[in-house]
């Protein structure tokens, strides 16, 4: 269970229904998670506009730096 409070889990679970559970840079919906745009650790809100939808190999690759040319702030 997520550690963080209710609120902030149904944000990304909002975020999830509103993108049709489907991942921003290849469209995937296998394992949808929900990125912060400005991480949540540094300060990122939880809300609708800081949070978008990846799948979990495209968030992996994500934090890995793997993902250059992608600019999620666009979506």
């Amino acid at each position: 269970m997520s550690n963080r409070p209710y609120a902030h889990r149904k944000v990304q679970k909002d975020a999830k229904e509103t993108y049709g559970d489907s991942c921003i840079v290849c469209g995937s919906n296998v394992n949808p998670h929900s990125h912060h745009l400005i991480e949540y650790s540094e300060g990122g809100a939880a809300d609708e506009f800081n949070i978008v939808v990846l799948c979990q190999k495209c968030h992996i690759k994500w934090h890995n730096g793997d993902l250059e040319g992608v600019d999620l702030g666009r979506f």
